[in-house]
């Protein structure tokens, strides 16, 4: 991935032959946290979607990838976007009873809500994103929970 960012190919290159996959939404299909890392610190746009109208925080959700959804946040990605069938992030999460991404994003739209609102909170929230991001770098699969049955999404 470095040897062809190197060589000048786009980090948010789409991939017709796989839905409008972005090297980010198959990075977080594979949940590698470090190749995420990578192509967020080489410009990946962490909002991008692909044909399902799903960005790599929609995938990270789908597929329970805690870690990845909390860098997600980190970086800046839409809480709001709505997948194809209008569902965003917090509908998915609840629909695949996923209670640590819930709350990662359910304490991230409180974040929000505060900011505008011009309050700058405690620090309760950094802690809890300190925590999940130092678990998922420690020990990602123990961030990992996989719905079982995938295919309803």
């Amino acid at each position: 991935m470095a040897d062809a960012l190197a060589h000048g190919a786009d980090v948010n290159w789409v991939n017709a032959g796989q839905g409008n996959a972005t090297p980010l939404i198959r990075a977080t299909a594979a949940n590698s946290l470090l190749a995420c890392e990578f192509l967020l610190q080489n410009g990946a746009n962490v909002n991008q979607a692909d044909s399902a109208g799903r960005g790599p925080l929609h995938h990270a959700t789908i597929l329970g990838h805690t870690g990845l959804a909390c860098l997600f946040l980190k970086r800046g990605a839409d809480l709001g976007a709505r997948d194809t069938e209008g569902r965003d992030p917090l509908t998915i999460a609840m629909e695949t009873t996923n209670a640590d991404i819930v709350t990662l994003l359910r304490l991230a739209k409180m974040r929000e809500a505060e900011a505008a609102q011009g309050q700058t909170g405690d620090e309760t929230y950094l802690d809890i994103f300190r925590d999940f991001s130092l678990m998922a770098s420690d020990d990602p699969e123990k961030l990992s929970r996989r719905s079982h049955d995938l295919h309803t999404l």
